[in-house]
């Protein structure tokens, strides 16, 4: 076992992945992402692939960036993969069972021969419909996901956000990161498991919960959604701008911008009484004024946070990508390099508190100072949680500000403890210097410059605890041009191409209203945690880690890529947002009930053509590829044939001819969320968690995602703080006096719960 580099933590570790029977598109950034972020981080990857690529991915180019570094071995022999797994460190299994378990190629057989394995496995999804194969958009139409967006016509629709593969990635990437770390102390391997739907559900945290006694603006977000204004404007060249103005001092800065009447009582005000809605309105005619470049200089200037709205791959040629190692050359392409920087917090190599995860989960024992707020950076301390970290949520005493979005407080809180302490205030920096001393983790998501200020930045942090990992959860990374802007979601969904591939070809672009890049970002700060710990296991020192907003939305996309400065796009989403093309793609029945549709090889298309008649001999399951006509000739046959039938009628037929079919039942919000929370089989496998809460009474929510052994794990303590709550606790834990803490008590620097109640 070599022991990992400060520059690259994994270092000397090999990496083999197995992609049976799966396919790029099928199973996107899941079966991509996790081995290119540890070749990213030092490994060697080697991708194990059939002789026989999966026929559909033909025309889908992402796999030159997603597996670009990778030795790629083409076999069909299972005992030439057998002794390739044998010898790794790490293995990444894709694929169904008769390929994978039934040829021996499984956690069980391969243990014993190689008990320091880490063996992540990514298979079919089961839920109490039924198990989905391995196709992102299977997974999404069965779950009823295509509902949950307006799009531009009535129906459901191909909702081009990759969440399966996202969610996937995320999942099999913080495990495997997780075990390795375990590994590193204890020397014993391990498994983890997950599926498209598990990822699926690990991005929609802030969409699906549901609460007894909820205030009803809360409750009412669960069962309808969000209505807040995008504020997303078109300008006189016809191009668009996202602007964004929670920031202080923002929403005043954009009204005399725009030159609009004064807000009298501010931005919640406005919000509240409905008036901000009105002003989106408004603003329409005003953006139309100018060019998209003179407002964004405008907005800027005046600390306004805005950003252009770009299609996939497109901010690859951003000069600030490149320099912040976003950006990388591989030949003639251009492709996204890792969303995880890893270096060495100082030169020093203390001895480190040794945690083995011998308890409550693989990170049992180990401490961490969640500084950040919103949703990324408290996502990513969240995920350390569930993995049995103790997490102290240090928050102002008059609570951070998204628990006014108590939905989000309810998905990236859960299973820490709340010290309510105004960090920057003088009174406060014994308690604050002895929290970074007793931490092995610091997380914070605030702006450039803003942790040095208020004396937790890197130095601190290094001066005082040598052994800690220091994460920095940022917008747009911690160098560069584009380092101290404001980031949000919103912005990110703009910038990375999120919105415009949502829109489909052509049309007006359209945004995903449950913070999707927010989770995305939050699930790479903690990967990028469990790397610098896995690091720091090896040889005690301490670890910077940055990720950022910017990073976690292109993601999404990683797989366009430019070659000789031209976009290299693959599969897009056509204008009627249906899908890809004829075999990747949501139909309408003739009853205006709607199904999804995969056909992944030229055997399926030629069933499909002795059901149906007219269809192009030329198996052409995806537009833009070199067979693009018959696609397009394909796409109307079927569009016609499937008419003249209901669409539970052609599912039928369909799955009878042995091909890829899903109903897509009309699920309202509150529909989709009771289909999650209510399965049973997400509950007996604790994918859906119940507890009971303070101020809401029973709570229901997507429980800890994360599966692994061996060995039973016990889950994290179900909980969601209230603020202050363990403020006296962990101030004593840290070795405050009492009469140090009633000071700050009584000076209103700290606050404890009881302060509330009464």
């Amino acid at each position: 076992m070599n022991a990992p580099s400060a520059a690259r933590p994994c270092a000397g570790l090999s990496v083999v992945e197995v992609a049976a029977g799966v396919s790029d598109l099928g199973l996107g950034l899941a079966g991509g992402v996790p081995g290119l972020l540890l070749a990213d981080l030092g490994a060697r990857v080697t991708r194990v692939v059939g002789t026989r690529p999966a026929p559909i991915d033909a025309d889908v180019p992402w796999g030159r960036a997603w597996h670009r570094d990778k030795r790629i071995v083409a076999t069909d022999d299972r005992d030439e993969i057998l002794a390739l797994l044998r010898a790794a460190d790490v293995a990444l299994v894709y694929g169904p069972e008769e390929l994978v378990e039934r040829r021996g190629l499984g956690y069980r057989d391969l243990a014993e021969a190689n008990p320091a394995l880490v063996y992540a496995r990514c298979r079919s999804g089961r839920t109490a419909k039924g198990t989905t194969a391995d196709y992102g958009l299977l997974v999404e139409a069965a779950a009823g996901f295509c509902t949950q967006l307006d799009g531009h016509r009535p129906g459901p629709i191909f909702v081009d956000v990759r969440a399966p593969g996202v969610g996937a990635a995320s999942l099999l990437s913080v495990s495997v990161l997780g075990l390795l770390r375990r590994r590193a102390l204890t020397g014993e391997g391990g498994w983890s498991e997950t599926s498209l739907y598990d990822g699926m559900l690990a991005t929609l945290g802030c969409m699906i919960g549901r609460s007894e006694r909820a205030a009803p603006e809360i409750e009412g977000y669960w069962e309808k959604g969000s209505t807040f204004p995008n504020f997303l404007y078109r300008c006189a060249d016809g191009e668009l701008v996202q602007v964004w103005f929670g920031g202080k001092g923002m929403y005043a800065s954009l009204i005399g911008v725009l030159g609009d009447e004064p807000s009298e009582k501010g931005y919640y005000t406005d919000q509240m009484t409905g008036r901000l809605g009105e002003r989106a309105q408004r603003w329409v005619s005003l953006f139309a004024k100018k060019p998209r470049d003179v407002w964004i200089a405008e907005l800027r200037r005046a600390g306004v946070a805005c950003e252009p709205v770009l299609g996939p791959g497109e901010a690859l040629a951003d000069p600030h990508l490149k320099e912040i190692g976003l950006a990388v050359e591989r030949g003639r392409d251009t492709v996204l390099g890792s969303p995880v920087s890893v270096t060495a917090l100082t030169g020093e190599r203390p001895a480190g508190r040794r945690t083995t995860g011998g308890g409550r989960g693989l990170l049992s024992g180990l401490r961490v100072a969640d500084f950040s707020a919103f949703v990324a950076g408290p996502l990513a301390a969240e995920v350390l949680a569930d993995l049995g970290a103790d997490v102290v949520k240090v928050e102002p005493p008059e609570g951070e500000a998204m628990r006014a979005a108590a939905y989000a407080v309810a998905a990236c809180q859960r299973g820490k403890r709340s010290l309510a302490l105004d960090i920057g205030a003088p009174e406060a920096r014994r308690a604050v210097e002895k929290l970074l001393a007793w931490a092995d983790v610091v997380v914070h998501n605030f702006r450039v410059g803003v942790a040095e200020r208020l004396g937790i930045g890197a130095e601190d942090v290094a001066r005082l605890n040598p052994g800690a990992v220091y994460c920095h959860a940022s917008a747009f990374g911690d160098t560069g041009p584009r380092a101290r802007f404001p980031g949000n979601d919103a912005l990110m969904q703009a910038v990375t191409g999120f919105e415009r591939a949502i829109g489909g070809e052509g049309n007006e672009p359209i945004a995903a209203t449950w913070i999707p890049v927010d989770m995305a970002g939050g699930w790479v700060a903690a990967a990028g945690v469990l790397a610098g710990l896995y690091a720091r296991a090896a040889d005690g020192g301490g670890r910077r880690v940055v990720t950022s907003l910017l990073g976690a939305g292109m993601l999404t996309h990683s797989g366009v890529f430019t070659r000789d400065g031209a976009l290299v796009p693959g599969p897009s989403l056509d204008a009627r947002q249906t899908g890809y093309g004829p075999g990747y793609r949501i139909y309408e029945g003739g009853d205006g009930a709607w199904f999804a549709l995969v056909i992944p090889d030229a055997e399926g298309w030629r069933r499909l053509a002795s059901e149906i008649g007219g269809l192009p001999e030329t198996y052409a399951p995806l537009r833009g590829g070199a067979a693009d006509t018959a696609a397009r000739e394909a796409e109307a046959v079927l569009e016609a044939a499937f008419a003249a039938e209901p669409a539970a009628v052609w599912t039928t037929r369909l799955r009878d001819l042995g091909l890829l079919a899903e109903p897509i039942e009309a699920l309202n919000r509150d529909g989709f969320r009771r289909a999650v929370l209510d399965d049973p089989v997400n509950r007996r496998i604790g994918r859906v968690v119940t507890y009971e809460t303070a101020d809401w009474g029973r709570f229901e929510q997507i429980g800890p995602l994360l599966r692994y052994g061996p060995g039973p794990a016990e889950g994290p303590e179900l909980t969601l703080p209230r603020v202050g709550e363990h403020t006296t606790e962990v101030l004593a834990e840290l070795g405050l006096s009492h009469g140090e803490i009633d000071a700050l008590l009584a000076a209103k620097v700290a606050r404890r719960l009881d302060e509330e109640r009464t």
